[in-house]
């Protein structure tokens, strides 16, 4: 998710631009999930490499359709879903002349609970777009991280409301296009994303796509977003950790 989303695109990790990655992460959405359309944009800012490498994959024009109030933070971890739904709404605005009359390829980094793109299909709507197709660069986001991001728990996670008995991976995606009210859906898989980073993924944490966490998590029972945050008592810190361990040192500031 740092390669995703979280660093900076002017960093590199491990040797290998984030920015970079970024585009090649859009030119792989491009061949793994192409569209017939007229305009590609970015859901800004983070949107905008992968959308760059999607219209280069493509051969479709890119465009900026969506202009981004600098003065909003990250929606994803505001502390309750009205306020994230309003963040969204002063936080992008549609450029009309740019998506009057259009089908849209709509590129963004992640869906985590579709508010974003939600609101952001209404309002594209309502300024005129014909067609929306979203793209994701990222697998569909499915388990909860305990390292720090706000991922609070699985069943806030939009991907896990694929319907009914058909748990197949195609199932999940229309029931994820018909909740935010998309013409279509389409995510780059794991493997393509891993591909762009250009680094093997035994070093990579994949474990919000796959559910295949790097370090061995407590009983389900102790789980919360707090647990490697020094919110368990010292004895069971110590033993998460593997008991080699200074539990003191994990109460200092």
């Amino acid at each position: 998710f740092e390669y995703v989303y979280l660093a900076r695109p002017d960093t590199t990790i491990a040797g290998r631009s984030v920015h970079s990655t970024r585009v090649e992460i859009g030119r792989k959405l491009a061949k793994e999930n192409p569209v017939e359309a007229d305009l590609v944009i970015p859901v800004p800012e983070s949107g905008t490499p992968a959308a760059v490498g999607y219209a280069q994959g493509s051969g479709i024009p890119y465009g900026q359709g969506l202009m981004k109030n600098a003065y909003v933070g990250r929606t994803f971890i505001q502390p309750s879903q009205t306020i994230r739904q309003l963040g969204i709404r002063l936080k992008l605005n549609p450029l009309r002349e740019v998506i009057r009359g259009k089908r849209l390829i709509v590129v963004d980094d992640s869906i985590v609970r579709g508010n974003t793109q939600r609101a952001l299909i209404r309002m594209l709507r309502e300024a005129g777009a014909l067609e929306i197709h979203v793209r994701i660069a990222s697998p569909p986001v499915k388990w909860p991280c305990f390292y720090g991001i706000d991922f609070a728990s699985r069943a806030e996670l939009i991907a896990n409301g694929a319907g009914g008995s058909d748990d197949s991976y195609e199932a999940m995606v229309e029931n994820v296009r018909r909740s935010i009210g998309a013409d279509s859906l389409g995510y780059i898989s794991t493997e393509g994303m891993i591909g762009a980073t250009e680094q093997p993924a035994s070093r990579l944490c994949t474990a919000c796509f796959t559910g295949e966490y790097p370090i061995e998590l407590p009983q389900e029972a102790a789980i919360g977003k707090n647990v490697l945050e020094g919110m368990l008592s010292g004895q069971s810190e110590a033993a998460l950790l593997g008991g080699n361990v200074n539990v003191d040192a994990l109460s200092r500031p």
